[in-house]
Order: structure tokens, then C-alpha cells, then sequence
């Protein structure tokens, strides 16, 4: 199928898919369809399925009009990468997590800060230019070995077992870097 004729498809995964990714879901989600692009946003993690998703994370998003209470954790697998047009990653750890699942899927796979520091440098999506191709431009020079160190710099601090302020805290730096990758990569920012 033609990327034009289905929805884009993201995924973000974190370690347990019960505090950052399922936050970053719902706000990714939330942005994108207030910008007006049809898209399906999942989330997954590599510590297993069926846990339930953080109090505090539902309440973080709760506080932003946001309703996660019934989300529960999904293991990363090759149906949920080989589906998506990009996965952003919480840190580096993650990445090679997904690369071990699908080693197709590494030109696609992003820590979230990278992926934000890289969009800046190559610039907003033209206007003729699919998603596919924007991604592969931001993939272009990137090597895998240079994900095999985590690095302070690429990584955004998992909230698990500490209060509210660092649930909030993480929610509105995930939500302010995924407002600049949507504004690069389909020219809106919406505001929450």
C-alpha cells in the first residue's frame, strides 16, 4: 500500500511500556491529530505484556486531558516495527532492544532526543517529500556501533518509582520534543 493511502504509523518504546511510552503515545497521538495528520501511534516495551501503566503516568496525562488508565504493556515484536515509518526510542538501550527484535528496522529507530537534534540539523519535511524519505535523511550518516554506549544526551530519565513532579517533569519534555519533530516533520505545531 502507498504511504500516501494509509495512515502513518509510530511507535515508541521504552523498558517496561508503563510510564515514558505510554506517555508519549497519547501525546504524540494527541498532536498529531490536532495537526490534522492521520496517523496510528503504539507503544511497546521488552519487560512483558499485560502490566498495567503507572498511577502517576495517568495522572501526569490525566492533568493534560489525556486518558491512558487502560493501557497496559505490549513486548516490542517484528509486527509492531515492521508496521511502523519511525520508532523513537526513550535512550540508546531501547534502540538496540528493537535492533535485536528487527535488525530491518534500525534505519527507522531513534532515541527521541537524537531524533529531535538530527530533524533540526536536515531541516523541516519538504513539501513533495514522503515520510519515508524525510526518515531516511534523518537516518543518513547515523552508525550502529555509536549505539552500543548509552549517553546522558540521548536518553530521557525513567520516572518508575519516584513522585508526581518527575512524572510531570517527563511528560512535558517528551511532549516539548515531540512538538518540534511534528513541526519539522509535517510543518505543525499544535499546542496543548
Amino acid at each position: 500500500m502507498d504511504e500516501a493511502a494509509r495512515p502513518h504509523r509510530f511507535l515508541v518504546v521504552c523498558t517496561a511500556n508503563v510510564c515514558r511510552s505510554p506517555m508519549a503515545e497519547a501525546l504524540l497521538q494527541s498532536r498529531l491529530d490536532d495537526a490534522g495528520v492521520e496517523a496510528v501511534v503504539l507503544s511497546s516495551g521488552h519487560l512483558g505484556a499485560g502490566a498495567t501503566v503507572s498511577p502517576n503516568s495517568v495522572i501526569a496525562m490525566a492533568e493534560r486531558e489525556l486518558d491512558i488508565a487502560s493501557h497496559r504493556s505490549v513486548v516490542t515484536s517484528t509486527k509492531l516495527t515492521g508496521g511502523a515509518d519511525l520508532i523513537l526510542t526513550m535512550g540508546r538501550e531501547h534502540v538496540r532492544k528493537v535492533i535485536e527484535v528487527d535488525l530491518s528496522a534500525w534505519p527507522r529507530t531513534f532515541p527521541l532526543r537524537a531524533a529531535v537534534r538530527r530533524a533540526h540539523q536536515i531541516g523541516p519535511r519538504a513539501g513533495t517529500e514522503s515520510l519515508a524519505q524525510w526518515v531516511a535523511r534523518l537516518h543518513e550518516g547515523r552508525r550502529a556501533i555509536d549505539m552500543l554506549a548509552d549517553d546522558f544526551n540521548d536518553e530521557i530519565a525513567d520516572p518508575i518509582g519516584l513522585g508526581l513532579p518527575e512524572y510531570r517533569h517527563t511528560a512535558a519534555l517528551i511532549d516539548g520534543l515531540l512538538a518540534q519533530l511534528v513541526l519539522l516533520a509535517f510543518g505543525a505545531s499544535p499546542t496543548m
